[in-house]
């Protein structure tokens, strides 16, 4: 008898799923893992793009056409050694974003938790 009354709940409780909801999906969860996902994305890009700009420091522009002739206004840019900061800089922001996708694709395959 505890049997039956167990499935009639499991029953009862799988007809009641979704109720009050349009096409049984829960909005509210869904549009909080679409801005989740969102953010993540555009924090994992703006830190990678900024780690590139940080290499650039102290790189020569290119300025230069087929011909391998400069303008004059790529001349009178000094070229100098990338800073230590800019450097160090760069590599805390590719850690960061590696990091991130990491850890993205460790809650993504179950195999490794």
């Amino acid at each position: 008898m505890i049997a039956l009354s167990n499935a009639h709940t499991i029953v009862r409780n799988a007809a009641d799923a979704g109720q009050g909801q349009f096409l049984g999906v829960d909005w509210g969860s869904f549009v909080v893992v679409f801005l989740v996902a969102l953010v993540a994305t555009v924090l994992i890009v703006v830190f990678y793009s900024t780690g590139l700009r940080l290499l650039a420091v102290g790189s020569p522009a290119d300025g230069s056409d087929e011909r391998g002739v400069t303008t004059a206004a790529v001349q009178d840019v000094r070229v100098g050694p990338r800073p230590l900061g800019a450097t160090v800089g760069a590599m805390l922001c590719f850690a960061v974003s590696i990091a991130a996708v990491l850890y993205g694709l460790w809650l993504l395959i179950p195999q490794f938790h």
